[in-house]
């Protein structure tokens, strides 16, 4: 036992001095000095690359982004002007083949007043089960290593300009998520009112939120069905005008209407055709499902307990419609407390409340809130809050704790593979790739308790 105890106390010792040396050694080569042929590759230090007196390697760029985009660094990013994204329930260890939703939308029928009718009538509950699947969604971030090189003339300086890069990329998949929340899921954005000269003019003109330069679209005839085969890249949007302008030849190209894009043709990003998370208006929607329905293994048409409510307000003021719509959830036995809809619907429920307002704010650790406007429902009070990522002149009168987002990891975050790498080198090129995006889906086990509904404005 003693020889055992001197001869891990050496391995102590042995260790100890090891790590002395790295670590002087490691400081020599930061201020230049040259060290021994063979010591730098011994000590593992090899492949470190010298820029303005500080050594930069993919290791240490990892290490530092890993730092930075902590959790609560990417959620800031994420839910910034993303109420719902921000307030919703959220479940990110959805693990499996798919996510059991069960959903009881009927008691037993067993009972009456003559005890022989009460046995001979007697069913079991109605109980039916959602069987979610997680869909993907990426967003890349490619910074050239000639420009990473340029970037780092000064310690830390590439760290500010990788996450400028990152913060866009992660940006952009927390605003796929926050708009495909609204939607069926189909991968739709908007809806072409007319086009002309690759000007596309937008049946809803705040639909134009959904659109950015560079964008790779496709249209489709039908609201899910199969896109056209030209693509458009969006070269120009107009928010006052309500347009978009897309080339039919390049990105960045002349402006030309793709072949065979048609007025009432639905827009929507190149690969979200049918693939992306299905969201509000797919759980809620404005027409009920056939009887051939099979939304996630349930065939939804035999109770609106399992599609939910759409109340159609348009010929009715905002604050009158949102009351009666809360009416018809409560009498469903539905607690709705939160209703979402869009700034310009938002605004007018405002002008039509006067000074009758009184505004409730929403917040997230300090880092992320929003204000609201408080409604008295039927069944208690409606927090209403603005987000530009629900559909023009539609709301969504929720009973939040009932709906989930189901996701691996949170939505979204930065990818690494178990390496603890997050910045990746190209094999194909001269640069490095950080990947961000999610595998989530959205899920409600009670649809009958929430609604979907159409406004005048």
């Amino acid at each position: 036992m003693g020889a055992q105890h001197r001869f891990s106390r050496f391995l102590r010792f042995a260790m100890y001095g090891l790590f002395a040396v790295v670590a002087v050694a490691a400081v020599l080569l930061q201020f230049g000095v040259a060290l021994p042929p063979g010591l730098v590759e011994a000590l593992g230090l090899a492949g470190s690359v010298a820029i303005g007196g500080a050594y930069l390697d993919l290791p240490a760029e990892n290490a530092g982004l890993k730092e930075w985009y902590d959790g609560q660094k990417v959620e800031n990013l994420a839910y910034d002007e993303n109420p719902l994204l921000a307030m919703v329930p959220k479940k990110p260890n959805a693990t499996g083949k798919y996510v059991p939703i069960p959903c009881i939308y009927e008691v037993s029928q067993g009972r009456s007043a003559q005890f022989s009718s009460a046995q001979g009538n007697q069913t079991p509950m109605q109980l039916a089960e959602f069987l979610l699947t997680l869909r993907p969604d990426y967003s890349i971030a490619t910074i050239g290593h000639q420009a990473a090189l340029a970037a780092a003339d000064e310690k830390g300086s590439f760290l500010d300009f990788a996450k400028e890069f990152i913060d866009i990329a992660v940006q952009s998949a927390a605003l796929s998520a926050a708009t495909c929340q609204y939607r069926a899921g189909t991968g739709s954005r908007g809806q072409i009112s007319s086009i002309t000269a690759g000007v596309i003019t937008l049946t809803n003109p705040a639909d134009v939120s959904q659109f950015g330069i560079n964008q790779t679209l496709q249209a489709s005839s039908t609201d899910g069905g199969a896109p056209r085969a030209a693509l458009g890249y969006v070269v120009q949007r107009n928010v006052m005008a309500g347009t978009i302008t897309v080339s039919n030849v390049s990105l960045g190209g002349v402006a030309g209407s793709p072949t065979a894009w048609a007025t009432n043709d639905f827009l929507l990003v190149q690969g979200d055709s049918n693939s992306v998370m299905s969201g509000l208006a797919a759980w809620l929607p404005s027409v009920a499902p056939s009887t051939s329905d099979n939304f996630y293994n349930v065939n939804r048409s035999p109770d609106s307990r399992l599609y939910g409510l759409y109340y159609n307000g348009a010929s009715q003021p905002i604050e009158e419609a949102l009351i009666d719509d809360s009416m018809l959830v409560a009498r469903e036995k539905g607690k709705p407390r939160h209703f979402f809809t869009n700034y310009g619907s938002l605004a007018a429920l405002l002008k039509a409340m006067g000074s009758r307002r009184e505004f409730v704010d929403w917040e997230k650790d300090a880092e992320v809130g929003f204000r609201g406007v408080k409604v008295q429902g039927p069944s208690g009070v409606i927090e209403c809050y603005a987000d530009r990522n629900c559909q023009p002149q539609t709301g969504f009168l929720l009973q939040l704790p009932t709906w989930c987002l189901y996701s691996l990891n949170p939505v979204p975050h930065i990818f690494n593979w178990g390496d603890g790498l997050e910045v990746l080198r190209l094999a194909n090129g001269d640069a490095y790739e950080a990947r961000s995006g999610y595998y989530a889906n959205m899920g409600c086990r009670a649809p009958g308790w929430n609604s979907q509904l159409a406004l005048q404005v």
